[in-house]
């Protein structure tokens, strides 16, 4: 017979809370006890390390809330499509949907400027 530790017990307890509300299709509330908040938060954490921890980064966070406010204030462009994209680049799709490099008038975008 194996004891389960408090997380464990945590989990479940959560996990049947939300099973309950999905069945009755109801929204779930969850009001956590300190264990089921630390259990919920250690479980996340490892999911999140394991998988997306650079999105929840500090420096990541900030180059999204910049990102957010340049379309909030008109700063960006939207592309109808990957070629026009590219083209907006200064790139282009080859036959095989490889990337090449084209030149976009006076200046090649391989060219460093003097």
């Amino acid at each position: 017979m194996s004891t389960l530790t408090t997380p464990t017990i945590a989990l479940q307890s959560i996990a049947r809370r939300a099973r309950l509300a999905s069945v009755a299709q109801e929204p779930l509330e969850l009001s956590l006890s300190p264990e089921e908040s630390a259990a919920l938060a250690d479980v996340l954490t490892a999911i999140l390390e394991d998988d997306q921890s650079w999105y929840w980064s500090e420096e990541w966070q900030a180059g999204e809330r910049a990102a957010e406010a340049d379309l909030a204030a008109g700063r960006g462009q939207v592309f109808d499509t990957m070629e026009d994209f590219l083209q907006d680049l200064g790139l282009d799709l080859d036959e095989d949907d490889t990337v090449v490099f084209r030149n976009i008038g006076p200046h090649n975008i391989l060219e460093r400027n003097p």
